[in-house]
């Protein structure tokens, strides 16, 4: 079984509602990223990246706004495909699914942002498609709801859980 890594949505926009103050958990979950995309990396494992780009100008994710490029902890390699996405989930809008089979791919390893949102609905669509959906719970990133009251928390559990009850397995970073 050959199986890649794929990092969802880990753009500036993360960065700015960190820095503005927007509560996250788990607190862990970037450096854990980018543990996990190292070992992907040293064992030259496919590294794919998603990044959500909308056609609303004034958007954080318009491609012109500051906060659409990719973290540079985060930047593809010239080698790892990046697929402009302009749904929630990854393989509604790109040709994400296409790629995989083409590398003989069954298995794919899930980090990034946002959990409740994107990273839920990939890893569901991965999974109706036939995909081994693997998700590194450590290395996806929740933010609180606005007007939550530090929900954070719960969000990434209850999404965990229920990813965990019928669409992917869990694993942690250190499990990769």
């Amino acid at each position: 079984m050959s199986r890649a890594l794929l990092i969802i949505d880990m753009q500036k926009f993360v960065e700015d509602r960190i820095n503005k103050g927007v509560h996250f958990y788990p607190s862990d979950a970037i450096s854990n990223m980018t543990a996990v995309l190292s070992q992907f990396r040293n064992k030259q494992a496919l590294v794919a990246h998603v990044v959500h780009q909308t056609p609303d100008e004034g958007s954080v994710l318009h491609q012109d706004s500051p906060f659409y490029p990719v973290l540079s902890d985060f930047a593809p390699t010239p080698d790892e495909h990046v697929f402009i996405k302009r749904t929630s989930s990854a393989f509604a809008s790109t040709d994400l699914k296409q790629y995989l089979d083409e590398k003989g791919i069954s298995e794919v390893v899930v980090i990034g942002a946002v959990a409740g949102f994107c990273v839920n609905s990939t890893v569901r669509h991965g999974s109706d498609l036939g995909l081994k959906m693997t998700v590194v719970k450590d290395a996806v990133l929740s933010f609180d709801l606005p007007d939550a009251q530090r929900e954070e928390k719960n969000i990434h559990d209850v999404t965990m859980k229920l990813l965990e009850a019928g669409f992917a397995r869990m694993v942690f970073a250190d499990d990769c």
